[in-house]
């Protein structure tokens, strides 16, 4: 399956975005490593910097446990000075693959994308399509599950209605941390989850990535493109576009990008990522009108010989990928890595 050209014409009514090569194509590799440089420059002034000095960021270990598919090891990570995440790590047991394989897979909490509830070890059975972690241990991956950093800022509201918790932790974050962002906060504490990922036994560093749904699209697409010991990156559904969903929420990137003189979009960052491969996996959020980003951003990839290794996927069902899209996403992750491919089971 064709996965860098839209199979259809309509690509519906693109937002005004500046183009990747505003001016001119740069004439060589150097002049658009250079080029490289200033947008990632830009995208540092974007998401901002914390404010905390060095801490203890050594993990606890809080529980252990043992399934068929894997065995799994839950920490509390340090992400500040006051602040700690809750990590699981999957080691499979089915499928060995020397040096090992890895991805972190960001969420709201761990237990949904591992498909199993940490406090009693039993298995989530409703929402097994999004159960990314658990299908990719089967495969013989090491996977971390992380949560997102509402959840260890601040307390929960009494009135915890539509995203009270997340106002909460981001007015927080922005008095704590003023020169930072949401979106800043949530790549810093996937960046601990890769270094824990890192830190496990026979990891191959050329074979590791992120995957995400939904926010945690949003958290692995950020991730991918800052961090680069990423070797790929996965998204569903996570809105390309800065219209598409709320990219203008506090714990995210605030009304900044509402500004006028604010031209930085989201094909500069995938640009960024070249030549490193990436895969969007469509449904609602991102839809036929994505694909001005992807064909923006293959224009860096072509540069390196890549044009192939950028691609989308629109299964045009919804927010939640279909069972055919993720097979589509395993197979082409495993194709980056040179894995032979393994199926996986809802």
């Amino acid at each position: 399956m064709n996965l860098t050209n839209p199979p259809y014409e309509d690509l519906g009514d693109p937002e005004p975005i500046r183009p990747l090569f505003a001016d001119r194509p740069p004439k060589n590799f150097e002049s658009w490593e250079d080029q490289r440089e200033v947008l990632k420059t830009e995208l540092a002034e974007l998401v901002g910097s914390q404010s905390f000095d060095l801490f203890n960021m050594k993990p606890e270990q809080v529980d252990s446990f043992e399934r068929p598919e894997y065995t799994g090891t839950v920490y509390k990570q340090p992400t500040g000075p006051d602040s700690r995440q809750t990590v699981l790590v999957m080691e499979p047991k089915r499928i060995k693959i020397s040096p090992r394989p890895g991805m972190v897979i960001p969420f709201y909490h761990p237990d949904a994308m591992a498909g199993i509830d940490l406090e009693n070890h039993t298995p989530i059975l409703e929402d097994r399509i999004i159960q990314f972690g658990l299908h990719l241990v089967q495969q013989g991956y090491v996977v971390v599950c992380s949560e997102a950093f509402p959840y260890n800022t601040v307390e929960e509201p009494e009135d915890n209605t539509g995203f009270a918790w997340w106002e909460a932790a981001a007015r927080k974050l922005l008095t704590d941390h003023p020169d930072w962002t949401g979106i800043g906060k949530l790549v810093w504490d996937n960046e601990r989850a890769m270094d824990l990922l890192l830190d496990q036994q026979d990891i191959d560093h050329d074979m590791v990535g992120v995957m995400g749904h939904s926010l945690g699209g949003k958290i692995a697409f950020y991730s991918g493109v800052m961090d680069e010991r990423v070797r790929a990156t996965v998204c569903s559904d996570f809105g390309m576009g800065y219209s598409f969903t709320n990219w203008d929420a506090p714990w995210y990137l605030g009304d900044r990008i509402h500004r006028p003189e604010f031209t930085l979009a989201h094909h500069h960052l995938l640009a960024i990522h070249a030549p490193r491969p990436f895969l969007l996996v469509g449904g609602e959020a991102d839809r036929p009108a994505s694909w001005q980003y992807i064909n923006e951003a293959k224009q860096a990839y072509a540069l390196y010989g890549k044009e192939d290794a950028v691609g989308f996927f629109d299964h045009a069902s919804g927010h939640r990928p279909t069972p055919e899209s993720l097979n589509i996403a395993y197979t082409w992750l495993a194709n980056q890595f040179n894995l032979e491919e393994q199926s996986w089971v809802l």
